[in-house]
């Protein structure tokens, strides 16, 4: 992660501390090709927690395509109450872990989050707001994320008449074109607010896959990325370290 975020920590400089955190379990199944081939050397990959059908049914595949998959398989894309059709194995354990360093470290003015851990602040971020409405962080990056579609989290993301309930926060999300999670993404996307705290949700493609866009493809956007973040989170008062 913290090769991935290079551009981003370019574009922020010296003012922001980046905490970075794996995931709780050491990955079950496949990865992303293109990552195992990169980050070869950083094996093994951690996740969050394990795909699961909604009935309790372990899935055959646990790779990036595994909750698109899931989905197409419980007819999730027939309507709204389809749309619960996985279960996240250990998302429990990993959301206790997640809100002792959250604790320890934060408060936090940006929160990011790559493929699973786009799912997981999504899930803390609504967790928070529905214990206390306490909020750890101003924005939320998501990058080549997923659409929470789990049972066992449903509860923090519908209303007392089951309908779902945006995330009210501000959020920038990044989307490869070519990720085969483009489509899932794009759903998370749409599970978050069009705007709050006059933050417009901002939605941004780049050229790749399942990764941060590339650095030296995507100059300006990191430019006008660091320029946004130092923006929001300044508030009115510029503060001297931003954590991240």
């Amino acid at each position: 992660m913290i090769d991935q975020t290079r551009g981003l920590q370019a574009a922020i400089g010296s003012s922001a501390e980046f905490v970075i955190l794996n995931g709780t379990f050491e990955a079950q199944g496949t990865s992303d090709p293109m990552i195992e081939a990169a980050y070869a050397s950083s094996a093994p990959f951690y996740e969050w927690f394990e795909n699961q059908l909604a009935n309790g049914q372990p899935l055959l595949y646990n790779d990036a395509e595994s909750s698109a998959k899931a989905r197409f398989l419980s007819g999730a894309d027939k309507g709204e109450e389809h749309a619960w059709s996985l279960s996240y194995k250990g998302v429990e354990q990993s959301m206790k872990r997640l809100d002792e360093e959250i604790r320890r470290h934060g408060p936090f003015d940006v929160v990011i989050g790559f493929s699973q851990g786009a799912a997981l602040l999504s899930i803390m971020t609504m967790w928070y707001l529905r214990h206390g409405g306490v909020r750890w962080w101003k924005l939320a990056i998501c990058v080549g994320g997923v659409d929470v579609s789990a049972v066992n989290v449903k509860s923090l993301f519908v209303d007392e008449t089951g309908r779902r309930v945006p995330v009210p926060l501000p959020s920038i999300h990044l989307i490869g074109k070519t990720d085969p999670l483009f489509h899932e993404s794009h759903r998370l996307a749409k599970s978050w607010t069009d705007e709050a705290n006059g933050f417009k949700r901002w939605v941004f493609e780049h050229d790749g896959g399942h990764k941060f866009p590339s650095v030296s493809r995507n100059k300006e956007f990191y430019v006008e990325l660091g320029r946004v973040i130092r923006q929001h989170c300044r508030n009115g008062a510029e503060p001297a370290v931003s954590k991240l």
